[in-house]
């Protein structure tokens, strides 16, 4: 009988590898707010709890209730069938999480189920081959891109910080022990070549390590970039509009406003050339303040881009304004207490 391979040594020693070639610009002030207490948490005997001891902090939709989360299962049910949900479910809790609940056999989080959503959406649009290539830039653990593999089996890229690596090599791993892994400490000559992803079914890569000129046919970025400083988002962006082909596609989901690294991140704002098509624009699915975006690459410039960032912008501004606590986070200190002084002295409260 075949001993089953420990993979715990090789995801630490990517790891460490990775954090040697840290290149701090990447890391964003919410990134380092989220997991400046995790630094003792990366550790092989951490992995197998990996969503509940602390590791995926930020990266999982942990805020759920067991009430709200079943609320989510029983539309997801309705919207998208049971077939497509447990095709997309796995029988197993990898990572042990906390918010995990169980339907048939079957486990499931609100995480999940929003990502499951996102992907019966995109099935609905694009269609794609096992020789196409999928790109996920800040897939955190993995999950949403689990999920495209089952439906597509198609080759996929992520791209992350060492952080969110250390779990998606795991997370990946335990669900498709069978595909072929290529990672940091893989890369050769600090070159990766056309022909290590040729090889490779699954590659987990860090954002300062160069992909070569290659087409990527599903470029993906749910709920990251919103994290994410401008010059980072301007340079994932640059990578996006150079490596997707004619026909590819964007899926972009991200809050409309979020200023977590310090300053206003909006989506409208995303620096999108205008030779985009769009498939699908609306308010995420049970999510009003983020916006769900599916493009496809055309060879001309089209102006419905602008028209719908405009659209995107005035949602924003809606959005914002129901936010009780938008002024306290963009007002310095002084200013903030001083419209309090005004508002009070004005309606008395």
């Amino acid at each position: 009988m075949k001993k089953k391979t420990d993979i715990s040594n090789e995801i630490v020693t990517n790891f460490n590898y990775s954090i040697k070639c840290y290149k701090k610009v990447y890391q964003s002030n919410h990134w380092l707010y989220n997991n400046k207490s995790k630094i003792k948490l990366f550790k092989k005997n951490k992995l197998k709890n990996f969503r509940n001891n602390g590791l995926s902090e930020g990266m999982d939709d942990k805020f759920y209730t067991k009430k709200k989360t079943l609320h989510l299962l029983t539309r997801i049910k309705k919207e998208c069938g049971k077939s497509f949900l447990y095709k997309m479910l796995l029988k197993k809790n990898i990572g042990n999480s906390d918010k995990s609940f169980k339907d048939s056999s079957y486990y499931f989080t609100a995480h999940e189920l929003f990502h499951i959503k996102f992907v019966h959406e995109i099935q609905k649009k694009i269609k794609l081959k096992k020789s196409d290539i999928i790109c996920e830039i800040g897939p955190a653990y993995g999950s949403m891109i689990s999920k495209l593999i089952k439906l597509y089996n198609s080759k996929v890229i992520l791209i992350d910080l060492p952080e969110a690596n250390f779990m998606s090599f795991y997370y990946l791993k335990k669900i498709f022990p069978q595909k072929k892994f290529f990672v940091s400490k893989d890369i050769k000559n600090e070159t990766i070549t056309k022909e290590d992803i040729k090889k490779n079914d699954i590659i987990i890569l860090c954002p300062w390590e160069k992909l070569p000129d290659i087409q990527i046919n599903f470029f993906i970025n749910v709920r990251s970039m919103m994290e994410m400083t401008h010059e980072v988002i301007k340079e994932y962006f640059e990578l996006i509009q150079r490596l997707t082909p004619l026909k590819g596609f964007f899926l972009c989901v991200n809050r409309y406003y979020k200023d977590t690294v310090g300053y206003p991140v909006e989506m409208n704002n995303y620096p999108f050339d205008y030779k985009w098509k769009i498939l699908k624009s609306k308010t995420s699915w049970m999510q009003n303040h983020i916006h769900f975006l599916l493009l496809q690459r055309i060879d001309r410039s089209n102006q419905r881009i602008e028209n719908e960032l405009d659209k995107i912008k005035k949602i924003s501004l809606k959005v914002k304004s129901k936010d009780k606590f938008f002024l306290r986070r963009i007002l310095p200190n002084f200013a903030y207490k001083f419209y309090k002084r005004v508002k009070f002295s004005i309606l008395g409260r």
